[in-house]
């Protein structure tokens, strides 16, 4: 009698728990269950300590894929196990299809796993009514599982192709914080960035929506820096630092949309879960790059009122530099070389003949 008590607790525990945390995960836009969570940041890892915590190691590109299948494996899993157990604490609830015997606990895991699968009771019949109820409700679990699960993985894939798309555009504005700054310059001021920055804005809060939709998201990376999201967030970040506060407010882009951005970068790094700030703060912007191509003199680059506005920029800037370790890169490694190649023609390339 105790046994058979503990087998029912630990069946009904196992699948209650296993369709709230599916149900969480997959149907609350702001959640993950208890389990999904660990599972994608164990998955991550393990990944992340084989690659040596290097952000270029092609391994991490695997991360996403080994977690939908670490997830999908676990829910089916823990419903199998949950219902195993229940069918077990009964001897006659499953019964032999010729002779009508009882079967033992591995003729139980078929029977319950065949019909998890949805393809039917194979070869092993419910000993009375009552079991075909519970047959019919493990099945109808399988199919919903499987269902659902598939449901939920599409729009992950087309969230990290969205993910990719976003970050190239950032690189096609600039592939560190300073070449932003220095392609919005237009000869007069640096308004050229204007018209990016709705579009920019934009595309920075859905994706921080569906950041917070699908956790599962910032885990899949991207090891090639000049692609890699966190990096061309951190980039756009630092560049919007300079705009606001070092170049003067009558070249400055668009207040508004300057503002946009930035708080759309604020959402992002609120929904950005197991990353701690680093211990110490990444270093000050190049600044006479973007005097020298320029020719405008910058605000605040140094002295006092240099340190005093950067203690006051510290957390957001060391939660973005630890945000970097934790995807394995190091500051320095935002500035990528995307479109530096043979198939980019720059302005200075081209050797103007009079």
């Amino acid at each position: 009698m105790l046994t058979t008590i503990i087998l029912i607790t630990i069946g009904v525990a196992l699948v209650g728990f296993a369709i709230y945390d599916f149900a969480v995960t997959a149907y609350i836009p702001s959640g993950e269950g208890p389990v999904s969570g660990r599972i994608n940041q164990a998955v991550f890892s393990i990944f992340f300590w084989l690659a040596g915590r290097d952000g270029r190691d092609a391994r991490l590109q695997y991360v996403g894929l080994a977690i939908i299948f670490t997830l999908s494996f676990t829910w089916i899993a823990m419903i199998w196990t949950g219902f195993v157990c229940i069918f077990h604490a009964f001897p006659e609830s499953v019964l032999q299809g010729q002779n009508k015997t009882p079967t033992d606990l591995f003729e139980k895991i078929y029977h319950v796993g065949y019909t998890l699968s949805t393809l039917g009771i194979g070869d092993y019949v419910p000993g009375n009514n009552f079991w075909r109820v519970a047959t019919a409700l493990v099945s109808f679990l399988g199919l919903v599982t499987i269902t659902m699960s598939i449901t939920y993985l599409v729009p992950v894939v087309s969230n990290a192709i969205q993910k990719r798309s976003l970050s190239l555009y950032i690189a096609g504005l600039g592939e560190s914080p300073e070449q932003i700054v220095i392609n919005s310059f237009n000869g007069e001021n640096f308004k050229g960035i204007d018209n990016q920055l709705p579009d920019l804005a934009s595309m920075i809060f859905t994706y921080a929506q569906n950041h917070l939709a699908y956790p599962i998201l910032h885990h899949m990376h991207n090891a090639n820096p000049s692609e890699n999201i966190v990096l061309k967030l951190a980039a756009l970040d630092e560049a919007l630092t300079i705009f606001q506060f070092h170049v003067p407010e009558h070249l400055r882009p668009d207040k508004l949309g300057l503002q946009l951005i930035r708080r759309a970068l604020t959402t992002y790094l609120k929904t950005v879960k197991h990353v701690n700030e680093s211990d110490y703060p990444p270093p000050y912007a190049k600044f006479h790059i973007i005097e020298e191509y320029t020719g405008i003199q910058l605000l605040n680059t140094e002295g006092s009122a240099r340190d005093a506005l950067y203690e006051s920029l510290e957390p957001r800037r060391m939660l973005t530099l630890g945000h970097l370790y934790a995807d394995g890169w190091e500051w320095e490694d935002m500035r990528g070389e995307k479109f530096i190649s043979s198939l980019e023609v720059r302005s200075e390339m081209i050797e103007v003949q009079s």
